[in-house]
């Protein structure tokens, strides 16, 4: 058996079960009530336990009363080990505690973070925008945590900056993310001045969203996971973005549009259902309030369904960097799919993403004649916006217009060579 730590002893009960005490000053006049440890030495947990032990202090006047000696050297009263559950759990608390108001009065990284989810700024953002965030004060909080912000100098910033060296559109987003959380806290106390604002931005060039042609939605709905079809064909009919498109509500039969509130811009949305589209909804059966259902038949969570949607894009590929564990799950996708990794490989290839299916949106719309003010109307966007997305549209229109006139005129401009090879 492993060597116990000081005070602890085995206890083997008539069933052979075997269970651990904490048996401090045992067999002498300062003995302590002995404490039930959890677990057993396999265990992470009970090694914590135990360490949590040593700073356990217990008085003895007419009851026992305890305590919990933090690493700050702080009391923290407890409730009598009656209760092992509600013990242990006060225990962890005073810990948590300590660690929290010895972050606040260190100032560091963890103290205001956990600041800065509590504050309006970051109350106001949309869902996905706060996916994103905690993604990126994530990162910071394993890097940093325990490090007083005021210490950060713009060479460690750009350093962890750097380090989105092949990803710079996330390099961007990580050092935005970074200078607004020191940005708030330096009227707080936490730094004299935003040493982000001296780093260098990644380059980055963004890439247009490109419509899907048609041979990727042949594609997609060949390979691509059942439920995720109807959250890309309410994409494609409707136009809204995808933070909207994933929570959407079940309409009524008798309903004659899908209504909603733009999480992006605040404003009303009213978008009449198409009649192929209402087709695929009644298809869709289901009693629950959602549109859009997990394969499980519960509702997709906009994080759940991103997660998903790129770990299907990704299908058979590890991205540089990925764990073993990553690596060797897509090797074994590839080898067991090798048409589904060739497909959405084509797909990331062309540069595919869900929002481009809202491009279909304003594009479809545009062909068939809309106005930029209809077509801004139900895909919830700006008239400049559409009037940009308008360009391709309006090239394919001239293009068009120009051949017909071409083949009209063709009789009195063909070229007197080509008549004979006819």
């Amino acid at each position: 058996m492993v060597e116990l730590p000081r005070y602890v002893r085995p206890q083997r009960k008539p069933n052979g079960r075997v269970f651990f005490y904490y048996e401090r000053y045992r067999n002498t006049v300062h003995a302590w009530p002995r404490l039930r440890l959890p677990d057993h030495p396999e265990e992470p947990v009970f090694w914590a336990r135990c360490r949590q032990c040593e700073r356990l202090d217990a008085v003895r006047d007419a009851t026992w009363s305890w305590f919990y000696v933090a690493e700050s050297g702080r009391r923290y009263e407890l409730p009598g080990p009656g209760d092992g559950d509600t013990f242990w759990a006060a225990i962890d608390r005073a810990d948590e505690s300590d660690r929290k108001l010895e972050a606040g009065e260190r100032k560091t990284f963890r103290a205001l973070i956990e600041e800065y989810r509590g504050s309006n700024a970051f109350k106001k953002l949309s869902d996905s925008s706060k996916g994103d965030y905690d993604r990126y004060l994530g990162h910071i909080m394993s890097v940093w945590a325990d490090d007083p912000v005021s210490d950060l100098m713009p060479e460690i910033a750009q350093s962890a900056i750097d380090t989105y060296e092949d990803a710079p559109s996330s390099g961007r987003y990580f050092r935005s993310v970074l200078s607004k959380l020191v940005a708030y806290g330096v009227p707080r106390g936490y730094a004299a001045s935003n040493v982000v604002q001296h780093t260098e931005k990644p380059d980055h060039t963004p890439v247009p969203y490109e419509p899907w042609p048609d041979w990727a939605f042949e594609i997609f709905f060949e390979f691509a996971r059942p439920d995720l079809h109807l959250p890309a064909l309410s994409a494609l009919y409707t136009g809204q973005r995808k933070v909207d498109v994933v929570p959407m509500l079940r309409p009524k039969s008798t309903d004659p549009a899908i209504e909603l509130i733009a999480r992006k811009t605040g404003a009303k949305v009213w978008v009449p259902i198409h009649g192929d589209y209402r087709q695929l909804i009644t298809a869709a059966k289901a009693d629950h309030v959602n549109l859009h259902l997990r394969e499980d038949g519960e509702a997709w969570t906009y994080e759940g369904f991103s997660t998903i949607w790129q770990r299907e894009m990704t299908f058979g590929i590890a991205n540089e960097g990925a764990s073993a564990v990553t690596a060797a799950k897509a090797a074994r996708d590839a080898q067991l799919s090798p048409q589904k990794t060739a497909a959405m490989r084509r797909l990331r290839d062309a540069k595919l993403v869900f929002h481009g299916l809202r491009k279909n949106a304003v594009c479809n719309l545009l062909e068939v004649g809309c106005t930029e003010a209809e077509t801004a109307s139900i895909v919830e966007m700006s008239e400049q916006m559409v009037r940009h997305y308008s360009k391709s549209v309006d090239k394919r229109r001239l293009a068009t217009n120009a051949m017909k006139k071409l083949e009209a005129a063709w009789s009195h401009l063909r070229p007197l060579g080509t008549r004979n090879s006819s």
